[in-house]
């Protein structure tokens, strides 16, 4: 049997071309961040589209309408990520270069996998997939497909680091195993399915689905599946207890056997490798592409794929070969060499006669039928599949859910978080992205799993509506629609899964300081302080901004761009969802300093020299008299007002109440007097206005 299963290890025949100047092409491409360009794939010449070259896309007009897509914030560095991450061990090492686990200096706790490949293999060809990869994973948004944090670029690597999955794939599993029991079998493919919904809904195929390319990782919680977990109370849980005695047939269950299906109900997979993966569909005329060049595992391939000219459908052919090998052991199109395979699979040449399908039911053998049809417009669709029989025969997927959801979060939708600033905004999707707690993130997934009705990896209006009838929080169609106006950042007019973390999270409790650090430095890189230009990066790259919309921008956040704050600054006004401290107060004081100024300017000002006048025995007995209100005796306004600000009587200047020397008695020190007493009078507005300021 291992024999066999070692055949599943077939080479990948990827879709790259033979062109090294096409890895260059696409390098640039990558550098530029126009995915929306990305093709991913060949295609005949009287469906392409003309390419739209130096097209500018018009940025915002309003601060308002500013979206922080999670994309957005992928950050691509040219510098070496050991400034910012350790290694710690090896993980795999593959053609295209190795895998590593690391970890942030500056956060211990957080560990991640950083996959390393040499620049020479990107240039030559081994690894040239890779720029389409990051183009695509960087774009998506699921709980069962790996998420990629950054990617650094040096003189002599690629790095792509991304969150950890340290249990291995599915076909070391099988290596152990040799086949899986049907009701581990539902609980893995139910999530492998939303997966490949979710990529198909986003015009966006796999094209190498395998179980190699199927992570596996164990939370610490239960969350976010549509079947119930055995638990402790197995015995009580009939259903499940007769799916599990019919895949051992009548037999009692072994203590072994519960506690083998116990262990793997407790993994989650990652769906990895998209390099052979393509958009199927053309961005502007909607058309599907007709789609060439072997792509996947000879094993896994499916006839349109062998033939040449294929779509999205050939994932779901891999899904049922990958269905097949997990409950029989061996797979259902395997020869001597890959013409044997790909003549087999053209014939669609397999049974169920090996002996581990006689404990198999029929609604699965018949899903694994719908899914190896080889007439591609008759396949099942993954979206479909997950409606098939197979996952409903003995769970009810509306009811049978995890029991650690709690559905009252999505009040959260109604009022959500206002943020100072779009920057503040940004900082707390980078936080949800990069820092929420595994026991969160579990107990958030099983909530948006449970509204994700279809399957399909989003939420949608009607799917939202029903959640807040559940809980019985009366909400109109116009509330709803508010809801996603805010919440649906990339336009959608569905709510994806990071969309839906980043606004029931508990904000504060990712506050911490050093999160906020590896933010901080995310941010500014190894510097000491963050400067604005910094700041407008973060959310604007280095797309052109209007004028206008940049101003507010950073009058939102309470600094120019010539300003810098400290990490102690900046983590005062991200934790309070203030303005940069300091930099606000500066900025009100030059604007008070400038109004005063111009009230002993102006005479049209209601402020300007309005005041007292000094009694004049008292002012015979001073040299300048007291300003300040409890000496003063009068009070109107003054009506001879000169343009310097003061009625000139005997050589003396009255200037608000307040008598000093001018220049022509002969001491020569009026003018300067005179700029004093104005200083003062300032510097006492000054002072009046900052207390105001304390108690607002």
């Amino acid at each position: 049997m291992g024999v066999v299963i070692d055949s599943c290890k077939s080479t990948i025949k990827c879709c790259d071309s033979d062109d090294e100047g096409g890895y260059t092409r696409k390098y640039s491409r990558y550098i530029e961040s126009d995915s929306d360009n990305a093709d991913n794939g060949q295609e005949d010449e009287e469906n392409s589209e003309p390419e739209e070259k130096d097209k500018k896309q018009e940025g915002p007009t309003d601060v308002k309408n500013i979206k922080i897509k999670t994309n957005s914030l992928f950050m691509q560095r040219h510098q070496s990520p050991y400034q910012f991450y350790e290694e710690l061990e090896e993980l795999g090492v593959g053609n295209y270069g190795v895998v590593k686990k690391v970890r942030l200096i500056k956060n211990p706790d957080v560990i991640r996998a950083m996959k390393i490949i040499p620049e020479e293999n990107v240039l030559q060809g081994e690894g040239a997939s890779l720029i389409d990869e990051i183009e695509i994973l960087k774009n998506l948004e699921h709980p069962n497909i790996m998420k990629v944090y950054e990617c650094f670029v040096d003189n002599n690597n690629y790095y792509i680091v991304s969150e950890l999955c340290d249990q291995g794939h599915l076909l070391s599993k099988m290596e152990k195993l040799q086949r899986m029991d049907q009701i581990v079998v539902k609980f893995l493919m139910d999530q492998i399915f939303n997966a490949v919904a979710y990529l198909h809904s986003k015009n966006i195929l796999h094209g190498d689905i395998k179980l190699e390319n199927v992570l596996l990782y164990k939370t610490s919680k239960r969350g976010g599946r549509r079947f119930t977990s055995i638990n402790e109370d197995f015995n009580e849980d009939e259903a499940l207890r007769e799916d599990i005695n019919q895949n051992f047939g009548k037999k009692k269950t072994s203590a072994k056997s519960k506690n083998y299906i116990k262990d793997m109900m407790n993994y989650e997979i990652k769906l990895i490798d998209f390099g052979c993966s393509k958009y199927f569909v053309r961005k502007k005329s909607k058309k599907k592409k007709k789609l060439t060049g072997i792509i996947g595992t000879s094993i896994y391939c499916s006839p349109e794929v062998v033939d040449n000219l294929y779509d999205e459908k050939c994932d779901e052919w891999s899904c049922g070969v990958l269905m097949y090998i997990l409950l029989g052991g061996i797979p259902p199109f395997y020869g001597d060499t890959e013409d044997e395979i790909f003549d087999k699979i053209k014939k669609c040449e397999y049974d169920f006669s090996p002996p581990p399908f006689k404990k198999v039911s029929k609604n699965c053998k018949d899903l694994i039928r719908r899914l190896l049809e080889p007439k591609k417009q008759y396949r099942i669709k993954a979206a479909e599949a997950l409606r098939h029989p197979f996952f409903t025969e003995s769970f009810d997927p509306n009811s049978a859910m995890t029991e650690n959801k709690d559905l009252s979060v999505i009040k959260k939708f109604i009022n959500p978080v206002k943020y100072q600033s779009k920057f503040h905004e940004a900082v707390v999707v980078f936080l949800s992205v990069s820092f929420l707690p595994s026991d969160e993130e579990n107990s958030l997934k099983a909530v948006f799993r449970y509204m994700d009705k279809e399957g399909k990896g989003v939420i949608t209006k009607d799917s939202m509506k029903n959640a807040f009838d559940e809980i019985n929080v009366s909400i109109s169609d116009e509330e709803i629609q508010k809801i996603f106006d805010d919440i649906d950042e990339d336009g959608s007019g569905v709510i994806e899964y990071q969309e839906f973390l980043r606004n029931v999270c508990n904000v504060q409790n990712l506050m911490s300081e050093s999160n906020l650090r590896n933010v901080f430095h995310h941010v500014c890189g190894e510097k000491e302080v963050m400067t604005g230009e910094d700041v407008k990066k973060f959310v604007f790259h280095d797309e052109e901004v209007n004028e206008n919309v940049l101003k507010e921008y950073f009058e939102e956040v309470g600094m120019k761009i010539e300003d810098s704050i400290t990490f102690e600054e900046f983590f005062e006004m991200i934790k309070n969802n203030t303005k940069a401290k300091g930099k606000e107060e500066a900025g009100d004081k030059d604007k008070t300093k400038e109004l005063n100024k111009m009230k002993y300017k102006k005479k049209e000002s209601k402020y300007a020299f309005k005041g007292p006048v000094i009694d004049e025995e008292k002012a015979e007995e001073e040299e300048v008299g007291d300003a300040s209100p409890r000496n003063r005796k009068t009070y109107k306004e003054d009506e001879e007002l000169g343009e310097n600000g003061g009625i000139k009587e005997n050589g003396e200047i009255k200037l608000n109440g307040i008598e000093t020397q001018d220049a022509d008695n002969g001491d020569g020190n009026g003018k300067e007097k005179l700029s004093t007493v104005a200083d003062t009078i300032v510097e006492n507005e000054d002072n009046k206005m900052k207390q105001l300021d304390d108690v607002i």
